[in-house]
């Protein structure tokens, strides 16, 4: 059948999509976004590794300067938490009661009633995929003196060299690590390689 205009000009004849034509293409782009998705989960992740590594590190040089601007001694906590909800890191004014802060509790109640001065709560919910857990050789067996580390003004302790908090992504196994020196210096380096642009951990 032609198709004419009134004029006698002859125009294509426009014809749509057949439903097979439809489908096979509605399924090319599922194909291609079912491969897509695990690949963009994977860098998701790897970047939330990077800025949860890069935000401790943040907190442990925060730490390092309020002991220069206040003079005060501080601790940086990074207490367990017993139902392995949350990874958390706190900094507090050092005084007589705060070991019983603990850092995984609602943020208003990480002191409870106790009078501890509290600087600074970062805490990250593990089931989002992304993990953080602090060590170091003289927390073994130290119990209540486990898992914080004290900075203060002038002074640098021989016992924070060791200190490291290692940040995990579940999915990818990414992992980056956030490590104190014995002169309070903090860096961030790669244990694994598994990130690229960092250094490898000694």
């Amino acid at each position: 059948m032609k198709n004419f205009d009134h004029c006698g000009f002859r125009h294509p004849i426009v014809r749509g999509l057949s439903l097979v034509e439809l489908l096979v293409a509605v399924a090319i782009v599922g194909v291609l976004v079912g491969v897509a998705i695990p690949s963009l989960s994977d860098l998701l992740e790897r970047r939330r590794v990077v800025a949860i590594a890069q935000e401790l590190a943040g907190i442990l040089n925060y730490a390092r300067s309020e002991t220069n601007v206040n003079g005060d001694a501080v601790v940086v906590r990074f207490d367990k938490d017993p139902n392995g909800r949350r990874s958390c890191a706190m900094v507090n004014v050092l005084n007589m009661w705060h070991y019983n802060c603990k850092c995984y509790l609602e943020q208003e109640q990480v002191c409870g009633t106790s009078p501890v001065p509290v600087l600074r709560v970062f805490q990250v919910e593990n089931a989002k995929g992304v993990s953080f857990e602090a060590a170091a050789p003289h927390w073994e067996g130290a119990g209540a003196l486990a898992n914080f580390v004290t900075l203060q003004r002038g002074q640098y302790f021989p016992d924070a060299a060791g200190v490291n908090v290692t940040v995990t992504g579940k999915r990818t196994g990414a992992q980056l690590r956030v490590e104190l020196n014995e002169v309070n210096r903090v860096r961030v380096c790669s244990p694994d390689t598994s990130i690229s642009g960092y250094p490898a951990c000694s």
